[in-house]
């Protein structure tokens, strides 16, 4: 009982909720009023407002509903005005009107079915409406349904021969491939009306489908000529045309008259459209004008827009080859195969083509790139000294590893006679390999042979060293004497220092993996890592010296309840440090701030880069939201200048100043080589990747320089030689 008493008050409890307060107040052609002179000043977003209250308190107002749709469509609005003109067209489904008016609006946004329910509606209650029938032909042709299309055609031509009837059923013949018909239809109309201009481009078009049926070269030429004729006059009649022109430009391409076809499609890009049809159309005509690598530009604006479309990438590779760039052209028939999967229209012939093509241009490549040079390997690992690898006498297998440098791919690395890994798809891989080595073993060979069958090898002579492991002891956080790692519970992050040492120098210092900040080839040093310990139950830490001697210790992450937190007290007012050279860094929500900014201009194997004051002032842009309080210049950097500054100077600058955010912009020479990017030091040489400087894992080497760092960024503003060294740089 007293549940049924309250359902009146919750439900006037849930109006009060949802609808405003007033919107009880006035009705809603008061609403309606309001927003009729709010229009009428121009205030149309406020106008908008009240028209959705009138809606809202009474939504059968129709005439808020129309006043609502053309407030939207002086906004721009137009899939909110087709949506209130279908509410109005539904509020007064007798009115034939309303729903043409509903469906011209729903045919404006491409809601072909909604448009085409519409145009049934308006012809239901007038069967001789005869804007409802045009405007059925014009959506059943974007549905592409012929059938209903030339029906809607036939039945408005019947009720009333008009210059707009006659150019629907064109459309409609031309759809319907009955171009015969079609031509009739649109020279009837130019006779009735010599100013229509769409007529002048579809009777263009029609004689460009004429051209193509005919086998005859008087009749094409006629129809061509015919093509040529009418788009120039449209063209008389609106300079503007970009249709017209369009039209003209493949009536051109037809004649083989490529540099007009270019001019005119040019023209339309000009005058603002650059969808990817016109993109494609002006490569077709750069490719049969010769130019192909003009083609191969605008093939690339249209796979930017479009990666996976079929016929683009068919015409770059086609480019491509005639270009003589081989390789790119096989990189672009494996993408069209991969991307054919799936596509019922790409036969399996297409596919034997497509793999035929490749085939024959790999064939092509092969022969074009053979040479009789063979490999260049270099041994990395163990270490070594001249054609001697020392390795520790403690070891039963030892790991080799290097690189592989040729002008081609390499086929197969061997050590020992056992199968190294390496990239093969890749030039001048990495190569790694475990081989057992026993007591008496003398020797290490290395062989590798390049596809056409180039054989190097490398014989190095083993010498067996003291089989002492470095020392390593972890100093913070300080390990528990069951040796675990206490840590709070909602801790995602663990910043690890330590220490190690041996006789011979250290070679690696890595923590599950990843190697950690150390000062490398030395016999004592520091190391420290920030390591992501979510969801990790322990870490394992491993040293290694130059001869292979490892120690590895693992400690156990318990985790417990974090701290309260402890609000510190404000600080007074007026109590704060001056900035200066000999204060404190002032507040900032990125704590002290350095920027490292190196500069490569002056090389001995490249040009040397101007413009160096423009990369200052870019840098400069870059980082003026940040308050920097220093900035490290450093010039003409060699390799190993990099590797120490980073490794060694720049790391302990950071620790002893509690730097929080380091940003690193280097402009200079780039490569960028297998997907890689490197920058390239002052002594870098061309052609050899291993004298450049791998920046990659810069970031993650910076966030392991201290607690104290919680931002990094690394901006390469460096010049590369290939197009596509600017995207996977930036």
């Amino acid at each position: 009982m007293r549940l049924c008493s309250l359902l009146p008050w919750l439900t006037v409890v849930c109006l009060i909720v949802f609808v405003p307060f007033e919107a009880w107040t006035q009705s809603g052609k008061a609403f309606l009023k309001e927003g009729d002179a709010l229009r009428k000043e121009q205030q149309l977003e406020k106008a908008l407002e009240k028209y959705t209250l009138a809606v809202q308190v009474e939504p059968g107002l129709v005439k808020a509903w129309q006043a609502r749709a053309e407030t939207y469509r002086a906004l721009g609005l137009a899939v909110e005005c087709a949506h209130d003109l279908r509410t109005v067209a539904g509020l007064l489904p007798k009115d034939a009107s309303l729903a043409v008016e509903a469906a011209k609006a729903s045919l404006d946004i491409k809601e072909y079915p909604e448009a085409r329910q519409l145009c049934e509606q308006a012809l239901a209650s007038d069967p001789k409406r005869m804007d409802a029938w045009q405007v059925k032909v014009r959506v059943c042709l974007a549905m592409e349904d012929i059938d209903c299309a030339t029906a809607a055609a036939d039945k408005a031509l019947a009720m009333k021969a008009t210059t707009d009837t006659y150019y629907l059923h064109g459309l409609a013949r031309m759809a319907a491939r009955d171009y015969k018909t079609a031509e009739f239809d649109l020279e009837k109309v130019i006779e009735w009306n010599y100013l229509y201009e769409d007529a002048y481009v579809a009777l263009a078009e029609t004689q460009l489908a004429l051209y193509r049926q005919y086998s005859g070269p008087t009749m094409q030429m006629r129809t061509l000529d015919k093509a040529v004729e009418k788009c120039s006059r449209a063209l008389e009649l609106n300079p503007q045309s970009t249709a017209a022109l369009f039209t003209r430009s493949k009536a051109f391409a037809y004649q083989k008259d490529y540099s007009k076809a270019i001019d005119d499609v040019s023209r339309c890009m000009a005058l603002g459209r650059e969808d990817a049809e016109v993109f494609l159309q002006r490569a077709g005509y750069y490719q049969g004008f010769g130019q192909y690598q003009n083609a191969i530009n605008d093939l690339n604006r249209v796979l930017l827009a479009q990666p996976k479309d079929l016929v683009a990438i068919q015409m770059r590779a086609d480019c491509r080859e005639a270009n003589l760039d081989l390789e790119g052209a096989t990189r672009d028939l494996d993408a069209l195969l991969k991307a054919a999967e799936g596509v019922d229209s790409f036969t399996a012939d297409d596919r034997k083509r497509v793999a035929a093509q490749r085939e024959r241009i790999a064939k092509q490549l092969f022969e074009m790139n053979r040479e009789e040079d063979p490999p260049l390997i270099t041994v990395v690992e163990p270490f070594r000294a001249g054609d001697v690898v020392q390795v520790s006498s403690a070891l039963a297998n030892v790991r080799v590893s290097g690189h592989v440098r040729d002008r081609n791919l390499v086929k197969q690395v061997q050590v020992n006679g056992m199968p190294a890994d390496f990239a093969r798809d890749e030039k001048d891989p990495e190569f790694r390999a475990t081989v057992p080595l026993g007591a008496s073993a003398t020797e290490i060979r290395v062989e590798a042979v390049d596809v056409y069958d180039n054989l190097a090898q490398v014989v190095l002579r083993v010498e067996r060293t003291e089989g002492i492991p470095p020392a390593l002891v972890l100093t913070a956080p300080q390990p528990g004497g069951e040796g675990d790692i206490t840590v709070g519970a909602s801790k995602e992050d663990l910043f690890i220092e330590g220490h190690a040492s041996d006789a011979s120098r250290i070679r690696s210092i890595t923590v599950d993996g990843v190697f950690a900040s150390f000062i490398p080839d030395t016999t004592a040093t520091d190391f420290s890592i920030k390591l992501p310990i979510k969801g990790k139950e322990k870490v394992t830490v491993r040293a290694e010296d130059q001869f292979g001697n490892a120690t590895e210790h693992s400690y156990r992450i318990t985790r417990k309840a974090d701290s309260p937190v402890v609000q510190a007290a404000p600080t007074p007012a007026g109590g704060g440090q001056a900035s200066g050279s000999g204060g404190a860094a002032p507040a900032s929500s990125t704590g002290i701030t350095w920027v490292v900014y190196i500069e490569n201009s002056q090389y001995a194997a490249f040009p040397a880069l101007q413009n160096t004051a423009t990369d200052m002032a870019k840098m400069q842009k870059t980082f003026a939201k940040y308050n920097v309080q220093r900035t490290i210049t450093k010039k003409n950097m060699s390799r190993a200048q990099l590797e120490r500054f980073f490794s060694i100077e720049l790391r302990d600058l950071v620790r002893t100043n509690k730097v929080s955010t380091i940003l690193v912009w280097y402009t200079g020479h780039g490569r960028t080589v297998s997907g890689k990017t490197y920058w390239v030091p002052v002594d870098g040489k061309k052609d050899d990747i291993y004298s450049y400087y791998n920046y990659g894992p810069l970031k993650s080497l910076l966030e392991n320089y201290s607690e104290s760092v919680t931002r990094t960024l690394v901006v390469s503003d460096a010049a590369g030689s290939d197009p596509s060294f600017y995207e996977l740089t930036r």
